[in-house]
C-alpha cells in the first residue's frame, strides 16, 4: 500500500529531535501528495510518488477523501520548525499532487500556502451541526459512515492546526491571518462544546441522519477515548469539560492492560458504521486496547495537571511491564503492540501486531514533552515537567538547535 500520509506524519513526531533534516525530506513528500482542493491523498509510494485514496476507492457511496490526513502533516511541519527554528522552510515551494497530461504539476505553493489550503478546506467542510465532515474516515480508519457524517476528531485536529498556524503567524507579525484564524477558532470551539458535549463526555461522531455515536444514547460505542483527549489537545475542553471527560475515560475505558479505544463493542456487522463492526468486541478498533490512543490520554492527563495518573497510565502500558504476564501477553517486551484484546474479549490481555503502530512515536512525545516536560517551541525550549511525586530528581540531555542542554529537574522539599 505504500506509506500512509497520516501515519508518516505522526511517525515524524517521534524522530524529529534526532534527525530533523531527514524528517524534513519526508515532510516535503507528504506535502506533495496534497490535492489542490486542500485534503491529502491517503497513501503514496515513496519511490515513484504515486498516490491514491486508499480504501475510500472501495465504497463509491462514501466520500472519496479522508478528513484528517493533512491535519497531521500540519503538526509535522510545525514540529520541524519548532525543532530547528528554520522559518524559511515556510517559503519553500512544493507542488500539489495533480498533474497535467505532460506530467507537470498543475499548481504549486509555498509550505505556508499548503497549510492554509488544508485549513481553509477543512474549516469550510462542515456538516449540519457545524462539526467537520468525516470524509471516508478520520484517524479511526474503519469508522466508515455514510456521506454527510460529522467527526468530532477531525474538528479537534482542525483546532490544533489552527493553533499551530496562529503561532507561526504571530512570529511573522501576520495580523490578518491571526485575526481571521483566531475568530474562526473561537467560533468552532464554542460550537464544539455546544454540540459535542453530552454531560459526562464528548460524543465522537454524528451520522448522516443526525444521530450521535459515542454518546450515552449510542447502543454500541457509547464513549471513545480519543473523543475525550483531542478536545483537550485542541484547547476546546477546559475546566469541568476536561475534568469530566478524563474521569469518564478512567471510569469506562481504563483496564489493567491499558485504555480501551471505546466501549461497548459492536456485536455483528453493521453496514451503517462499516469496518469497525467487522471485528469481534474487544478486538482492534472495536473496543480493543488500541495502543495508539493511550499516549493521547497520558498527554491529556499531564495537561490537566494529573501527574500521578499520567505516569500510572504510562507505566501500565510500558511493554517492559508485561514481563510477568508474558504467557498472556505473548509479544516482545521491548516494543509496543498495535492492540491488546480487552476485557470484552475472551482472550483478554493477548497482544498482537508488534512493530505496527504509531504508539512508539506518541509515547516518546508523551514521556519527553509532557511527563519530563521538555517541549520545543517556536521561541526555544519550554520546560514544564509533570513528574510523579515518587520522582525526586530527573536528568535530561537535550540537543537543540546546535546546543546541548544538560537539564536537571529537582523536587523541592516542603519547608
Amino acid at each position: 500500500r505504500g506509506l500512509g500520509t497520516r501515519d508518516s506524519s505522526q511517525d515524524i513526531l517521534g524522530v524529529i529531535h534526532a534527525v530533523p533534516e531527514e524528517a524534513r525530506e519526508l515532510i516535503e513528500k507528504l506535502i506533495s501528495v496534497q490535492s489542490i482542493a486542500g485534503y491529502a491523498y491517503h497513501q503514496f509510494f515513496p519511490l515513484t510518488m504515486e498516490a491514491n485514496m486508499g480504501d475510500a476507492r472501495e465504497m463509491e457511496d462514501r466520500p472519496q477523501y479522508y478528513s484528517d490526513d493533512f491535519m497531521w502533516t500540519i503538526q509535522a511541519i510545525a514540529a520541524y520548525i519548532k525543532e530547528t527554528g528554520n522559518i524559511d522552510f515556510l517559503d519553500q515551494v512544493i507542488p500539489f499532487y495533480e498533474k497535467d497530461k505532460a506530467g507537470n504539476p498543475i499548481e504549486v505553493g509555498t509550505v505556508r500556502e499548503h497549510m492554509d489550503r488544508a485549513i481553509n478546506f477543512t474549516k469550510n467542510d462542515l456538516g449540519a451541526h457545524g462539526l467537520c465532515h468525516l470524509g471516508f474516515a478520520d484517524w479511526m480508519d474503519p469508522m466508515n459512515l455514510p456521506t454527510g457524517a460529522e467527526s468530532a476528531f477531525t474538528t479537534c485536529l482542525l483546532g490544533v492546526a489552527m493553533q499551530e498556524r496562529i503561532a507561526i503567524a504571530e512570529m511573522e507579525n501576520d495580523h490578518n491571518t491571526i485575526d481571521t484564524l483566531a475568530s474562526d477558532y473561537q467560533r468552532i470551539k464554542e460550537n464544539f462544546n455546544k454540540v459535542a458535549w453530552t454531560g459526562e463526555w464528548y460524543l465522537s461522531y454524528i451520522n448522516h441522519k443526525g444521530e450521535p455515536l459515542g454518546s450515552p444514547e449510542s447502543p454500541s460505542g457509547k464513549i471513545f477515548s480519543f473523543g475525550q483527549t483531542w478536545p483537550i489537545l485542541a484547547g476546546f475542553a477546559e475546566g469541568k469539560y476536561m475534568d469530566k471527560a478524563l474521569a469518564s475515560v478512567k471510569k469506562h475505558l481504563s483496564t489493567e492492560h491499558g485504555i480501551k479505544v471505546s466501549t461497548p463493542g459492536f456485536n455483528g456487522y453493521d453496514p451503517n458504521v462499516g469496518g469497525i463492526s467487522t471485528y469481534p468486541p474487544g478486538a482492534k478498533e472495536n473496543c480493543g486496547i488500541f495502543m495508539h490512543t493511550n499516549p493521547w490520554v497520558i498527554i491529556s492527563e499531564a495537561i490537566a495537571g494529573n501527574n500521578e495518573q499520567a505516569y500510572e497510565y504510562h507505566a501500565n502500558t510500558n511493554p517492559a511491564s508485561k514481563n510477568e504476564i508474558i504467557d498472556i501477553y505473548e509479544l516482545e517486551p521491548y516494543v509496543y503492540a498495535q492492540n491488546i484484546l480487552s476485557d470484552e474479549h475472551p482472550q483478554y490481555g493477548l497482544a498482537r501486531n508488534s512493530w505496527l503502530s504509531g504508539t512508539a512515536a506518541w509515547m516518546y512525545v508523551a514521556a519527553t514533552q509532557y511527563i519530563l516536560g521538555i517541549q520545543p517551541s517556536l521561541n526555544g525550549l519550554r520546560i514544564d515537567p509533570h513528574l510523579p511525586k515518587t520522582w525526586k530528581e530527573a536528568s535530561i540531555t537535550r540537543k537543540f538547535r546546535g546546543a546541548t542542554y544538560k537539564i536537571t529537574l529537582k523536587r523541592e522539599q516542603p519547608s
